[in-house]
C-alpha cells in the first residue's frame, strides 16, 4: 500500500509517517491466551474463550485528552460518510484509523434510485435481498440501505468528482415478484487507484469541513463512563491518547478478514483464501464486545474475490478443475463458487489459495454465443461487471486443439507459479469431448444445466480462460445494532454512546456468501449507514 503525499497528516500535526505495519500493530493487539487467563473477572468472556474475546484491564493513564461531540474509528467508506454528515449537522468530529491513510477496497458503490423507484419497487428490492440473504437480515437495516442509498451515493460520486476522482455511472433495473427497481451505482475500475482514489478525495474534502483525522492511531479499547461509552482509546506515537465523545463514538473500522484468529472464529470455512486486507484487524469490533456489544451470531456471510475481469466472466461453458475435470453446474455467480472449492484446498492443506482456481473452456465464437445467453438470461450471463472492460483473449489460455490447449493450461500454470501439480492432458481433452458429448443429447445428467446452455466446444481455436475465487476482501457479520446502528448489549438493548456502521455492523448479510447480485452492495450500504448514522449522532 502506497501513502501519497496528501493521505496524512496535513490535518492532524501527528508525525509519524508511512502505513504502520505487522509489527507496530501488534503492540495494540488482543493479549495472548496465556496472558489473559487472569483476566475472566474483568470483562465479559472468561479464559476459555479466544483472546480476542477476553477483556483486558481498562487503560486509565493518557498522554493526552481530547474532546470531541463524535468520534469515528475508521477512515473508509463508512467512517468518511459517517463523519461528513456529522460534522455537516454541527457536530466536533475526530476521526481516528489505524494505519497511515484513507483506505478502502472495491470498485463500485451501489444504491436504489428513490427517483425513479416507486414504493412497491423498493420494497420488491428489499424483499429479494431477503431471500438472497436466507431471511436472516435485519429488514430495517435492508430499508434503511434502500430509502437513503440515492442521497448517500450521490453525495460520494459528488465529492470525490470535485477532488478529481470522476466516477462512471452503472444504470440498471430489476424486476422481483412483478416490480420494478432500479439500480444506479457509481464505478471507479477504469482509475489507476480505484476506488481509493476516490476515498483520498473525499477526505480532502471532509478535513475541510472541519473533521480532524487522526493517522496511525489504532484504537485499543474503548472508554466507558458507568454504562455509557463516551470515547476511543488510542496508541499513538504520544502514548495512549483519549478522544472523547459528548454524543457517541462510530465504529466504522471495517471487517475482521485481516484477523486469522476471528476469521476461524466466525468463518471457519474461510481457511486457505487469502487475505486482502490486513488493515482490517477486527480492533474496533473487539473494542465493542469488550465494552458489552454482542456479535451478529455465526456463521458470518463472507465476501471472496480474485482474479478480476477474468472472474467475472461469468459465461456458463464448460468448467474445469485443477484435474481437468468438469465438477459443476457452471451457472453460478463468482460470488458462490468458493463454497465449491474447499476440497481443493484441503489438498494443499489449506496453504495454497491457487487450489481454488479453475479453467472456463470456451470455442472460437464465445462472444457471439454469450452476447445469445445473455440476451436471454440477463442477471445469469454476465461478461463483466458494471463498466469493467470486458478481459481480451490475450488473457486467456489458447490452444488449435483439445491437446494444445491441454498442454498450455499446464504451462500457464507453470509460468504464473501457481504450485499446482500439472493436471493429466488426457483428461482435459477427455473431458472436453465427454462435454460435447453430454451437449449432443440435450440434457446435463452430471449437474442438471439447463439445455439452453448446453453448447458444444467446437470452434477452434479454444480458449481456456483462468478463474476462481481465491482472496477474502471481507467477512460480513460485524456487531449486532438496531434500525439506528446502535449496538445491542446482551439483553438486545442500545449500549448508550456506540454505534457501528459498514462492515463493523452485522445483521444486512445473512446468507453463506455475499449476494453479488446487486452489483456494489457492499460499498453503498457501507457509505449509507455511515452518512446516515452520522448525521443521527450528531442530533444527540
Amino acid at each position: 500500500m502506497e501513502v501519497t503525499g496528501r493521505d496524512l497528516f496535513k490535518f492532524t500535526g501527528l508525525a509519524a509517517a508511512g502505513v504502520v505495519g505487522a509489527s507496530a500493530l501488534a503492540g495494540c493487539a488482543p493479549k495472548t491466551a496465556a496472558e489473559t487467563a487472569t483476566l475472566a473477572d474483568t470483562g465479559s468472556a472468561d479464559a476459555g474463550l479466544p483472546a480476542f474475546l477476553q477483556a483486558p484491564e481498562p487503560i486509565t493513564d493518557f498522554a493526552d485528552t481530547r474532546e470531541y461531540d463524535v468520534v469515528v474509528v475508521g477512515a473508509g467508506e463508512s467512517g468518511l460518510s459517517a463523519a461528513h454528515s456529522a460534522v455537516a449537522a454541527g457536530a466536533k468530529v475526530a476521526c481516528v484509523q489505524n494505519i497511515g491513510t484513507a483506505q478502502t477496497t472495491g470498485n463500485m458503490g451501489a444504491s436504489v434510485d428513490t427517483t425513479k423507484t416507486d414504493e412497491a419497487g423498493i420494497q420488491a428490492c428489499v424483499a429479494f435481498l431477503m431471500e438472497k440473504n436466507a431471511y436472516r437480515s435485519n429488514r430495517k437495516l435492508l430499508e434503511a440501505w434502500a430509502r437513503n442509498s440515492y442521497e448517500a451515493v450521490t453525495w460520494w460520486a459528488d465529492t470525490a468528482a470535485e477532488g478529481g476522482a470522476e466516477s462512471k455511472p452503472y444504470d440498471s433495473e430489476r424486476e422481483y415478484n412483478g416490480y420494478t427497481y432500479y439500480l444506479h451505482a457509481n464505478t471507479y475500475n477504469h482509475l489507476e487507484g480505484a476506488h481509493n482514489d476516490a476515498a483520498l478525495a473525499v477526505c480532502d474534502a471532509v478535513a475541510a469541513e472541519g473533521v480532524e483525522f487522526f493517522f496511525n492511531s489504532p484504537t485499543v479499547q474503548l472508554y466507558k463512563e458507568g454504562e455509557r461509552v463516551a470515547g476511543v482509546i488510542c496508541e499513538t506515537e504520544e502514548g495512549n491518547v483519549l478522544f472523547k465523545a459528548a454524543k457517541g463514538v462510530i465504529l466504522a473500522s471495517g471487517d475482521c478478514s485481516g484477523n486469522q484468529e476471528m476469521r476461524d472464529y466466525y468463518c471457519p470455512d474461510l481457511r486457505g483464501f487469502k487475505t486482502m486486507s490486513p488493515f482490517r484487524d477486527g480492533m474496533g469490533m473487539m473494542a465493542g464486545i469488550w465494552a458489552g456489544a454482542q456479535m451478529t451470531p455465526v456463521n458470518h456471510s463472507k465476501m471472496v474475490h480474485g482474479g478480476g475481469a477474468l472472474t467475472r466472466l461469468e459465461l456458463p461453458f464448460l468448467n474445469l478443475d485443477i484435474h481437468g475435470e468438469r465438477f459443476m453446474n457452471e451457472v453460478l455467480s463468482f460470488a458462490y463458487l468458493n463454497n465449491l472449492m474447499r476440497g481443493y484446498l484441503e489438498e494443499y492443506d489449506f496453504q495454497n489459495p491457487m487450489a481454488a482456481k479453475f479453467f472456463t473452456i470456451m470455442p472460437a465464437n464465445w462472444v457471439e454465443i454469450g452476447e445469445q445467453w445473455a440476451a436471454a438470461h440477463p442477471n445469469e450471463v454476465k461478461f463483466g461487471v458494471g463498466n469493467m472492460k470486458i478481459p481480451s483473449e490475450d488473457q486467456f489460455v489458447k490452444g488449435e486443439t483439445f491437446a494444445e490447449l491441454a498442454a498450455n493450461i499446464n504451462a500457464y500454470m507453470e509460468a504464473e507459479e501457481w504450485h499446482i501439480d500439472p493436471i493429466d492432458e488426457q483428461t482435459i481433452v477427455a473431458s472436453i469431448e465427454a462435454y460435447n458429448e453430454l451437449c449432443a443429447t440435450g440434457a446435463d445428467g452430471k449437474f442438471g444445466k439447463r439445455a439452453d446452455y448446453l453448447v458444444p466446444i467446437e470452434q477452434g481455436p479454444f480458449f481456456a480462460v483462468p478463474r476462481g475465487a481465491n482472496s477474502v476482501p471481507a467477512v460480513l457479520g460485524g456487531l449486532t445494532v438496531n434500525e439506528n446502528q446502535q449496538c445491542l448489549g446482551t439483553e438486545g438493548a442500545p449500549i448508550e454512546g456506540l454505534f457501528a456502521v459498514g462492515n463493523a455492523s452485522g445483521q444486512f448479510y445473512g446468507g453463506v456468501d455475499y449476494p453479488m447480485d446487486v452489483e456494489g452492495l457492499s460499498i453503498g450500504r457501507a457509505i449509507t449507514s455511515g452518512y446516515v448514522t452520522g448525521r443521527y449522532v450528531a442530533a444527540l
